[in-house]
C-alpha cells in the first residue's frame, strides 16, 4: 500500500470548479477544470473525479476546500443566509480568539 503523500485542493469559483492535486514538494500532479454547478456539490464532485483518475486515491493525505462563491455572496450582499460556524481545531487555534 503506498504511503499518502498527496493532497487535493478544490476552489470553487462563481464560473469554475477548480481541483489540483500537490505532492509533498508541491509540484503539480493533476488538475481539472469543471464549470461551477448550481448546487456547487455537483461541480465539486465532477472536478475531484477527473483528477482522482489521474491518481492512485490511496496517495491523498487531506483535502482543502476553498470557495470564492461566499466571499462574492458577502461583497454583493446577496443570496445570503443565516450560518453558524463550528470550529473544531485546538489547541493550535486558541492563539485567535473565537469572533
Amino acid at each position: 500500500m503506498p504511503s499518502p503523500d498527496l493532497r487535493l485542493g478544490v476552489d470553487v469559483g462563481g464560473t469554475n470548479t477548480d481541483a489540483v492535486v500537490l505532492d509533498v514538494d508541491d509540484q503539480l500532479v493533476a488538475k481539472a477544470k469543471v464549470p461551477t454547478t448550481p448546487d456547487v456539490t455537483s461541480g465539486i464532485e465532477a472536478a475531484i473525479a477527473v483528477v482522482a483518475e489521474r491518481v492512485d486515491r490511496e496517495r491523498i493525505t487531506h483535502a482543502m476546500f476553498g470557495t470564492t462563491h461566499a466571499t462574492n455572496a458577502v461583497l454583493e450582499r446577496r443570496g445570503l443566509r443565516r450560518v453558524g460556524v463550528l470550529r473544531l481545531a485546538g489547541p493550535a487555534t486558541k492563539a485567535i480568539r473565537p469572533l
